[in-house]
């Protein structure tokens, strides 16, 4: 199973909807995001998606869901390598997806919550190498920073009514947790090693 990284947009990249289609953007290029940490290497940073991330060689190839809150068994519609229900389409600002919800519970769900506004986000599941398909440098403000020149992998593209840029590892709204320093375990040394330690002393 491919590591998946979560990304998720509001604001101009919020879904919309006129009478049951649903429409918005999965991802914004070019869109610096909110400080996030990087739990591997133990590290803030911010990140943007380059537009070259995403071609039309991924999408063509590629088989992505539209879900609700990224779950795979509250489906809206989905795309599978140029045919399905649901559409994608890459311009200048992102990656653009649309759908006709269905009628079902969740299709009844996804018209009524983002009608009303509590649905106010879109997000993108998708996986690209750490060292490979991204440069990572220091900013002005020595802040880390990283840009995705390459996605790999897109799962899914979902509504959310949590639009933070936030990760799978860690959410912006973890970082207070991320900054507490670790716990060091310890150790007990077995009885074997304090005889060795103590004949070490007496020969010296």
């Amino acid at each position: 199973m491919k590591n998946l990284e979560i990304r998720s947009f509001g604001g101009d990249a919020a879904p919309i909807i006129s009478e049951r289609t649903i429409e918005g953007y999965a991802i914004v290029f070019n869109q610096w995001s909110e400080i996030m940490y990087d739990r591997e290497n133990k590290r803030f940073f911010r990140e943007k998606i380059s537009q070259s991330a995403v071609t039309d060689e991924l999408i063509s190839r590629s088989n992505i869901k539209a879900l609700v809150e990224h779950n795979r068994e509250r489906l809206l519609a989905r795309y599978n390598k140029g045919k399905g229900t649901l559409v994608l389409t890459i311009d200048e600002h992102g990656l653009r997806y649309k759908l006709e919800a269905p009628n079902t519970d969740d299709g009844n769900y996804a018209v009524e919550m983002v009608s009303r506004g509590d649905i106010n986000g879109s997000s993108f599941a998708f996986s690209a190498i750490k060292g490979k398909d991204d440069v990572w440098v220091k900013g002005a403000d020595g802040m880390f920073e990283r840009t995705i020149n390459n996605i790999r992998f897109l799962s899914d593209v979902t509504i959310t009514a949590d639009p933070a840029y936030s990760q799978t590892e860690v959410s912006v709204r973890s970082l207070e947790e991320m900054e507490k320093p670790e716990k060091k375990e310890v150790v007990i040394p077995k009885p074997y090693k304090v005889k060795i330690e103590k004949l070490r002393m007496n020969i010296h």
